[in-house]
């Protein structure tokens, strides 16, 4: 009977504490449950803030990107410009070709008005809105002034090309002879240009010269000069 009693209360005993070990070890892990699924509710709700932040971002990006730029918001309209002796000087070429073989009398002035306003393009690309330069590297000065050349060969060119049908069309009638001189001029102000703008291309994608205004000087109201790096 001794025994009993004593084996009775030693099982409630160890009854007891294994369930109050579990009790303790439930509510241990509900609340690491419940601590983490408020860290989760957290980065959660961070992460939506981020995401909201980001969209928001994107969304001005696109109307910003919407507005068309206004002339006054480039840093120099030479790019604008030169797109023009270009195309009208590559142009002028064929059309100057196939002068020499049909429609001679329609090509003739599609030609001559075609010289005349690339070597108006080249012009104004090269004098009145060519951008000035200050902090360049070796090697970006060195393209820049390869571009520089370039466009000087493309007006002298154009010019003489120009001079030279007026005085095919108007002085000498069309000789065959000079209407040759005036297609391998033409030629050499096509491959000119063609360099110019191989040139300019590589300053401004490899060189970062001329993107957002970089390496350029900027007038300011007393017709100084400022530096843009």
């Amino acid at each position: 009977m001794k025994y009993a009693i004593i084996t009775a209360l030693f099982s409630f005993f160890l009854i007891y504490t294994v369930s109050t070990a579990y009790a303790h070890g439930d509510e241990k892990h509900t609340k690491k449950v419940k601590e983490d699924t408020v860290k989760t509710h957290e980065a959660d709700q961070m992460h939506d803030a981020e995401h909201a932040g980001m969209q928001e971002d994107l969304h001005n990006m696109h109307e910003t990107m919407m507005e068309k730029a206004s002339f006054e918001s480039f840093p120099t309209l030479h790019p604008l410009i030169v797109h023009f002796p270009i195309v009208l000087l590559l142009t002028a070429f064929l059309t100057q070709l196939a002068g020499l073989f049909v429609f001679r009398s329609q090509l003739n002035w599609v030609t001559l008005f075609l010289v005349f306003g690339g070597l108006a393009g080249a012009y104004i690309a090269g004098q009145l809105v060519h951008p000035h330069t200050s902090g360049l590297s070796e090697t970006a000065a060195w393209v820049l002034k390869q571009h520089e050349i370039y466009a000087a060969y493309t007006l002298w060119t154009a010019l003489a090309a120009f001079l030279f049908k007026t005085l095919s069309m108007f002085v000498l009638k069309k000789k065959l002879w000079l209407e040759v001189i005036v297609l391998v001029v033409l030629g050499a102000s096509a491959y000119s240009v063609g360099e110019a703008g191989h040139y300019g291309t590589q300053l401004l994608y490899i060189e970062g010269v001329g993107s957002q205004g970089n390496f350029l000087e900027q007038p300011n109201t007393e017709g100084e000069h400022l530096h843009n790096h």
